[in-house]
């Protein structure tokens, strides 16, 4: 007679296609970009964080959350400095900016109002002559935004999003890093890589 329980190496072989199942469960992240395709990117080797600034809004500051903040500045560093970007505060090629989308009713500003910082602190340079500009208010509520602009021209000459992915009041830190690098992974645009 047959052992009625059944060896357990027959079923092995479902593990790897049970985590791959598994594995199409986790919802991908839908990153895109746009550029000023009169730039030459490999002339950018460096870049620095841009400091934002307080916005004219009446949203709330204490809001703000330094650990939070940190930890999407690091990310991003972290994954320029991958592309084989350097950091240098003081003289970069490239100055870095985000943003994330916040819905109107989660703070009553201009229709240029986002988050970097969740809530009221703006950076300021020229997105006049950049192709498809649009304003961070205008993006649905959760997108998160990474912004390079030249340091000598203060123009911005690259811009990366990821489209209504972070909630501001529930901060999945594993979602905004997954946004950060599926954001950055189209940085540079149609370029050979780096030597």
């Amino acid at each position: 007679m047959r052992n009625a329980i059944p060896n357990l190496s027959h079923w092995l072989y479902l593990i790897p296609v049970f985590l791959i199942g598994l594995s199409g469960c986790i919802p991908s992240i839908v990153a895109d970009s746009a550029y000023d395709r009169s730039v030459d990117f490999q002339i950018y080797q460096t870049f620095a964080l841009l400091e934002p600034e307080m916005a004219n809004t009446s949203a709330d500051p204490n809001l703000y959350e330094p650990l939070l903040d940190r930890r999407i500045r690091d990310a991003i560093a972290a994954e320029l400095v991958k592309k084989g970007l350097t950091l240098d505060v003081e003289s970069p090629d490239l100055l870095v900016a985000y943003d994330v989308s916040v819905a109107q009713d989660a703070a009553t500003a201009s229709p240029d109002f986002g988050y970097a910082y969740w809530f009221g602190y703006r950076s300021n340079y020229n997105t006049t002559d950049f192709p498809d500009y649009r304003p961070v208010g205008q993006y649905t509520p959760g997108t998160m935004l990474i912004d390079l602009v030249s340091a000598s021209t203060n123009e911005l000459v690259w811009r990366g999003v990821a489209e209504g992915e972070i909630v501001a009041t529930q901060t999945d830190e594993g979602k905004i890093r997954r946004s950060i690098i599926s954001i950055l992974s189209l940085y540079p645009p149609n370029q050979p890589p780096r030597q």
